[in-house]
Protein backbone atom coordinates (compact mmCIF):
# COMPACT_ATOMS: atom_id res chain seq x y z
CA UNK A 1 0.00 0.00 0.00
CA UNK A 2 1.26 3.80 -0.85
CA UNK A 3 1.64 6.44 1.87
CA UNK A 4 -0.93 9.43 2.14
CA UNK A 5 -3.22 7.21 -0.89
CA UNK A 6 -6.99 8.20 -1.79
CA UNK A 7 -8.50 5.04 -3.11
CA UNK A 8 -12.20 4.00 -3.63
CA UNK A 9 -13.02 0.85 -1.89
CA UNK A 10 -11.60 -2.19 -2.95
CA UNK A 11 -12.79 -5.66 -1.57
CA UNK A 12 -8.88 -6.32 -0.29
CA UNK A 13 -10.35 -3.10 2.17
CA UNK A 14 -13.34 -4.27 3.20
CA UNK A 15 -11.33 -5.91 6.43
CA UNK A 16 -9.86 -2.60 7.52
CA UNK A 17 -12.75 -0.33 6.51
CA UNK A 18 -15.07 -2.95 8.60
CA UNK A 19 -12.91 -3.23 11.54
CA UNK A 20 -12.82 0.77 11.41
CA UNK A 21 -16.52 1.45 11.63
CA UNK A 22 -16.74 -1.38 14.27
CA UNK A 23 -15.03 1.20 16.51
CA UNK A 24 -18.65 2.18 17.73
CA UNK A 25 -20.87 0.17 15.86
CA UNK A 26 -23.97 1.83 17.38
CA UNK A 27 -23.25 5.33 15.53
CA UNK A 28 -21.85 3.78 12.36
CA UNK A 29 -24.65 0.96 12.05
CA UNK A 30 -25.94 2.87 8.54
CA UNK A 31 -22.28 2.37 6.99
CA UNK A 32 -21.72 -1.06 8.16
CA UNK A 33 -24.90 -1.93 6.53
CA UNK A 34 -24.19 -0.20 3.55
CA UNK A 35 -20.40 -2.02 3.34
CA UNK A 36 -22.28 -5.41 3.21
CA UNK A 37 -25.42 -5.28 1.95
CA UNK A 38 -26.06 -2.41 0.10
CA UNK A 39 -22.48 -1.79 -2.07
CA UNK A 40 -24.49 -1.31 -5.15
CA UNK A 41 -25.78 1.74 -3.82
CA UNK A 42 -22.75 3.02 -2.33
CA UNK A 43 -19.09 4.33 -2.91
CA UNK A 44 -16.63 4.49 -0.18
CA UNK A 45 -13.12 6.14 -0.39
CA UNK A 46 -10.17 5.56 1.93
CA UNK A 47 -7.10 7.81 2.71
CA UNK A 48 -4.45 5.32 4.34
CA UNK A 49 -1.46 6.59 5.93
CA UNK A 50 1.39 4.01 5.97
CA UNK A 51 -1.10 1.40 5.26
CA UNK A 52 -3.53 2.21 8.01
CA UNK A 53 -7.10 4.04 7.33
CA UNK A 54 -7.20 7.71 8.52
CA UNK A 55 -10.15 8.92 7.02
CA UNK A 56 -12.88 7.43 5.15
CA UNK A 57 -15.95 8.80 3.04
CA UNK A 58 -19.27 7.06 1.89
CA UNK A 59 -21.21 8.21 -0.59
CA UNK A 60 -24.74 6.47 0.34
CA UNK A 61 -27.18 7.43 -3.30
CA UNK A 62 -31.03 7.12 -1.98
CA UNK A 63 -33.71 6.20 -4.12
CA UNK A 64 -34.47 9.59 -4.73
CA UNK A 65 -31.80 10.31 -6.23
CA UNK A 66 -30.31 12.40 -3.11
CA UNK A 67 -26.40 11.75 -2.12
CA UNK A 68 -26.06 11.63 1.53
CA UNK A 69 -21.72 12.49 2.09
CA UNK A 70 -20.45 10.56 5.27
CA UNK A 71 -17.08 11.73 6.81
CA UNK A 72 -15.04 9.91 9.74
CA UNK A 73 -11.47 10.28 10.32
CA UNK A 74 -8.73 12.70 11.30
CA UNK A 75 -9.24 16.61 10.25
CA UNK A 76 -6.07 16.52 7.61
CA UNK A 77 -7.46 13.12 5.98
CA UNK A 78 -11.32 14.50 5.80
CA UNK A 79 -9.88 17.75 4.07
CA UNK A 80 -8.30 15.46 1.52
CA UNK A 81 -11.22 12.79 1.11
CA UNK A 82 -13.21 16.20 0.25
CA UNK A 83 -11.29 17.13 -2.93
CA UNK A 84 -12.43 13.75 -4.58
CA UNK A 85 -15.26 14.34 -6.82
CA UNK A 86 -18.63 14.96 -5.43
CA UNK A 87 -22.04 15.71 -6.52
CA UNK A 88 -23.56 19.31 -6.88
CA UNK A 89 -26.24 18.90 -4.34
CA UNK A 90 -25.96 16.42 -1.96
CA UNK A 91 -27.04 16.02 1.98
CA UNK A 92 -23.69 15.71 4.43
CA UNK A 93 -24.62 13.71 7.62
CA UNK A 94 -21.55 14.52 9.88
CA UNK A 95 -20.31 14.47 13.25
CA UNK A 96 -19.89 18.18 14.50
CA UNK A 97 -16.08 18.62 14.36
CA UNK A 98 -16.71 18.40 10.46
CA UNK A 99 -18.60 21.26 10.49
CA UNK A 100 -16.07 23.45 9.04
CA UNK A 101 -14.25 21.95 7.44
CA UNK A 102 -17.24 20.97 4.70
CA UNK A 103 -18.37 24.94 5.10
CA UNK A 104 -15.62 26.29 3.76
CA UNK A 105 -15.49 23.70 0.68
CA UNK A 106 -19.30 23.92 -0.28
CA UNK A 107 -21.90 25.88 -0.45
CA UNK A 108 -24.55 24.82 2.65
CA UNK A 109 -28.08 26.09 2.22
CA UNK A 110 -29.33 24.64 5.65
CA UNK A 111 -28.51 23.00 8.67
CA UNK A 112 -30.11 20.54 11.13
CA UNK A 113 -29.12 19.38 14.45
CA UNK A 114 -30.01 15.29 14.68
CA UNK A 115 -30.19 13.38 17.68
CA UNK A 116 -28.85 9.47 17.79
CA UNK A 117 -30.62 7.88 19.92
CA UNK A 118 -29.56 4.52 21.95
CA UNK A 119 -31.89 2.03 23.90
CA UNK A 120 -29.93 -0.88 25.53
CA UNK A 121 -31.70 -4.02 26.75
CA UNK A 122 -33.14 -3.92 30.02
CA UNK A 123 -34.00 0.27 29.30
CA UNK A 124 -36.92 -1.09 27.31
CA UNK A 125 -40.62 0.50 28.68
CA UNK A 126 -42.96 -1.09 26.40
CA UNK A 127 -46.51 -0.08 25.52
CA UNK A 128 -48.17 -1.69 22.66
CA UNK A 129 -51.89 -0.69 22.65
CA UNK A 130 -52.34 -1.45 19.48
CA UNK A 131 -52.46 -3.93 16.55
CA UNK A 132 -49.41 -3.84 14.45
CA UNK A 133 -48.78 -5.51 11.52
CA UNK A 134 -45.98 -5.74 9.07
CA UNK A 135 -46.78 -4.33 5.63
CA UNK A 136 -46.76 -6.55 2.35
CA UNK A 137 -46.80 -5.58 -1.36
CA UNK A 138 -50.26 -5.06 -1.34
CA UNK A 139 -49.93 -2.19 1.12
CA UNK A 140 -47.62 -0.26 -1.36
CA UNK A 141 -50.79 2.28 -2.24
CA UNK A 142 -51.70 2.58 1.60
CA UNK A 143 -47.59 3.23 2.30
CA UNK A 144 -47.75 6.05 0.14
CA UNK A 145 -50.67 7.68 0.35
CA UNK A 146 -50.04 8.14 4.17
CA UNK A 147 -48.38 11.34 2.62
CA UNK A 148 -49.56 12.17 -0.25
CA UNK A 149 -53.10 11.99 -1.44
CA UNK A 150 -52.86 10.83 -5.02
CA UNK A 151 -49.37 9.13 -5.57
CA UNK A 152 -48.08 8.11 -8.98
CA UNK A 153 -47.25 4.86 -10.56
CA UNK A 154 -43.14 5.37 -10.20
CA UNK A 155 -43.94 6.44 -6.33
CA UNK A 156 -46.35 3.16 -5.48
CA UNK A 157 -43.89 1.17 -7.29
CA UNK A 158 -40.75 2.96 -4.94
CA UNK A 159 -43.13 2.05 -2.05
CA UNK A 160 -42.95 -1.47 -3.47
CA UNK A 161 -39.05 -1.84 -3.46
CA UNK A 162 -38.72 -0.23 -0.12
CA UNK A 163 -41.43 -2.89 1.22
CA UNK A 164 -38.78 -5.37 -0.38
CA UNK A 165 -35.67 -4.10 1.20
CA UNK A 166 -37.44 -3.26 4.74
CA UNK A 167 -39.96 -4.35 7.37
CA UNK A 168 -42.03 -1.44 7.28
CA UNK A 169 -44.91 -2.01 9.98
CA UNK A 170 -48.06 -0.03 10.41
CA UNK A 171 -51.38 0.42 12.62
CA UNK A 172 -54.45 0.25 10.45
CA UNK A 173 -57.82 1.95 11.57
CA UNK A 174 -61.26 1.02 9.69
CA UNK A 175 -58.57 -0.33 6.86
CA UNK A 176 -56.74 2.98 6.67
CA UNK A 177 -53.04 3.08 7.50
CA UNK A 178 -52.73 5.97 9.98
CA UNK A 179 -49.02 5.32 11.51
CA UNK A 180 -45.95 3.16 9.96
CA UNK A 181 -42.00 2.35 11.05
CA UNK A 182 -39.49 0.39 9.19
CA UNK A 183 -36.46 -1.50 10.34
CA UNK A 184 -33.78 -0.37 8.25
CA UNK A 185 -30.39 -1.98 10.02
CA UNK A 186 -30.23 -5.33 11.21
CA UNK A 187 -26.67 -6.10 12.78
CA UNK A 188 -25.79 -8.27 15.28
CA UNK A 189 -25.05 -5.43 17.75
CA UNK A 190 -27.61 -3.25 16.95
CA UNK A 191 -30.65 -3.18 15.09
CA UNK A 192 -31.22 0.77 13.74
CA UNK A 193 -35.43 1.17 13.26
CA UNK A 194 -36.84 4.50 11.81
CA UNK A 195 -39.25 6.36 8.70
CA UNK A 196 -41.62 7.26 11.84
CA UNK A 197 -44.49 9.10 10.61
CA UNK A 198 -48.29 9.17 11.36
CA UNK A 199 -51.33 11.28 9.79
CA UNK A 200 -51.62 14.70 10.96
CA UNK A 201 -55.66 13.86 12.14
CA UNK A 202 -54.45 10.87 13.93
CA UNK A 203 -51.49 12.30 16.24
CA UNK A 204 -51.18 12.10 19.84
CA UNK A 205 -53.35 9.19 20.13
CA UNK A 206 -49.74 6.66 20.72
CA UNK A 207 -49.87 5.23 17.66
CA UNK A 208 -46.06 6.13 17.51
CA UNK A 209 -45.34 5.00 20.78
CA UNK A 210 -47.27 1.57 20.16
CA UNK A 211 -45.14 1.13 16.99
CA UNK A 212 -41.61 2.07 18.81
CA UNK A 213 -42.59 -0.73 21.34
CA UNK A 214 -43.48 -3.61 18.93
CA UNK A 215 -40.08 -2.83 16.99
CA UNK A 216 -37.96 -2.46 19.64
CA UNK A 217 -39.23 -5.92 20.76
CA UNK A 218 -38.60 -7.24 17.96
CA UNK A 219 -35.45 -6.16 17.84
CA UNK A 220 -34.56 -7.34 21.31
CA UNK A 221 -35.34 -11.34 20.21
CA UNK A 222 -31.48 -10.49 18.09
CA UNK A 223 -29.95 -8.09 19.76
CA UNK A 224 -29.12 -6.14 22.91
CA UNK A 225 -29.35 -2.80 20.71
CA UNK A 226 -31.71 -0.61 19.14
CA UNK A 227 -31.10 3.20 17.96
CA UNK A 228 -32.70 5.66 15.69
CA UNK A 229 -32.09 8.98 14.73
CA UNK A 230 -34.42 11.93 15.12
CA UNK A 231 -34.33 16.21 14.87
CA UNK A 232 -33.32 17.63 18.02
CA UNK A 233 -36.31 19.68 17.77
CA UNK A 234 -39.01 17.46 17.30
CA UNK A 235 -40.00 17.12 20.90
CA UNK A 236 -43.07 15.50 20.28
CA UNK A 237 -41.33 12.70 18.27
CA UNK A 238 -37.89 12.66 21.35
CA UNK A 239 -40.65 12.37 24.21
CA UNK A 240 -42.54 9.42 22.09
CA UNK A 241 -38.60 7.49 21.86
CA UNK A 242 -37.43 8.92 25.43
CA UNK A 243 -40.67 7.20 26.81
CA UNK A 244 -39.88 3.43 25.11
CA UNK A 245 -36.56 3.93 26.81
CA UNK A 246 -34.18 5.15 24.87
CA UNK A 247 -31.45 7.88 25.64
CA UNK A 248 -29.02 10.57 23.49
CA UNK A 249 -26.01 9.26 22.52
CA UNK A 250 -24.64 11.69 19.82
CA UNK A 251 -25.46 14.91 18.26
CA UNK A 252 -24.69 15.08 14.20
CA UNK A 253 -25.70 17.67 11.67
CA UNK A 254 -27.67 17.22 8.35
CA UNK A 255 -25.93 19.86 5.92
CA UNK A 256 -27.59 20.39 3.02
CA UNK A 257 -26.08 21.10 0.22
CA UNK A 258 -28.48 22.61 -2.38
CA UNK A 259 -31.15 19.67 -2.30
CA UNK A 260 -33.80 21.33 0.15
CA UNK A 261 -34.29 18.07 1.81
CA UNK A 262 -35.55 17.91 5.38
CA UNK A 263 -34.66 15.71 7.47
Amino acid sequence: MRVNHISELTDDLVPIVDAFLHSDPFINAYAIWDLHYLRHKTKFFVYLDNGTLAGLLMDYLSDAGIHFIWLWGEVDAVKKLLNIPLPDKMIFFIFPEYENIVRQKFPITAKYQVIFMLLQRGQENLQIRHEVRRLDLKDAYSLVSLRKEKPSEEEIKGAERKLKEQACYGIFIDSTLVSTACIQVRLPEIWIIGDFYTKPEYRNKGYATSLASFLVKEALKETNHVGLFVRSDNYPAKRVYEKVGFQAYREMYWLDCGTGLIP
